[in-house]
């Protein structure tokens, strides 16, 4: 059984107690050996001249003027690795690949890692925001509405206009416009053009007027009163009509 803190013979992995996880820092700079972080160990730079000059890019083709350019270019990459292994990692950063990757095997570690899936983070459901509830406007207090006061009674009918005065006695004459009787008063002389359409005049009314207006026997009227012959084809005079 492997023990907690214990390192692969390659020193490629760690068992952490649950799993194995690479010794490598995420940069390739250093390497994790069970207590503490290590400079990881560059690859031993091979000599160009081990195999001869031949083993070069360009000199299988004779060109030794590149010799100079690929030594400057080789020193450059010297120089990057010393400082990329002069800044060592945080203890917090190994923590965190160490409880990033684990597997139950190194190859199950080596899947983990290579796997997009296990380093994606699944994004958190966003929490649906509820519908604020609408307030309702309360009913507003309506005024009662004031009773409303009865229509006054309506005023009583004027009282019926005084019946006309009885028309003044004529005293047995026909009734005129003119109030003539036999009452008394004065003789009339001359009476309206209209007069024979209210009393019963004799054909020589218009004729014969000479005198004052009166009544014959015979109930019919002359214009000759006060004087001979008056009424003689109608019995005579029998009494003057007054005004």
């Amino acid at each position: 059984m492997e023990q907690k803190g214990q390192v692969s013979p390659d020193g490629q992995w760690f068992w952490d107690g649950q799993s194995w996880l690479t010794t490598l820092s995420p940069d390739g700079a250093w390497r994790w050996d069970g207590r503490d972080w290590v400079p990881a160990r560059a690859p031993a730079a091979r000599s160009p001249w081990a195999r001869g000059s031949w083993w070069l890019p360009g000199f299988r083709a004779g060109a030794a003027w590149k010799l100079p350019i690929v030594a400057v270019g080789f020193l450059l990459l010297l120089a990057g690795i010393g400082s990329l292994a002069s800044q060592p990692p945080s203890p917090s950063a190994g923590q965190a690949v160490a409880e990033s990757r684990s597997s139950p095997s190194p190859s199950a570690a080596a899947g983990a890692i290579s796997s997009p899936s296990a380093a994606t983070p699944s994004a958190s459901p966003r929490p649906t925001p509820s519908p604020s509830p609408t307030p309702k406007p309360s009913p507003s207090p309506q005024a009662a509405a004031s009773p409303i006061a009865p229509p006054p009674p309506p005023p009583p009918p004027p009282p019926p206009p005084p019946p006309p005065p009885p028309p003044p006695s004529t005293c047995g004459a026909p009734a005129n416009p003119w109030g003539y009787n036999f009452c008394g008063g004065n003789l009339i002389y001359s009476p309206p053009s209209n007069f024979c359409s209210y009393f019963n005049c004799i054909a020589s009314f218009w004729k014969s007027t000479l005198g004052y207006v009166d009544e014959c026997n015979d109930g019919t009227y002359s214009h000759s009163g006060g004087r001979q012959g008056a009424c003689s084809y109608h019995g005579g005079e029998m009494r003057p009509l007054y005004g």
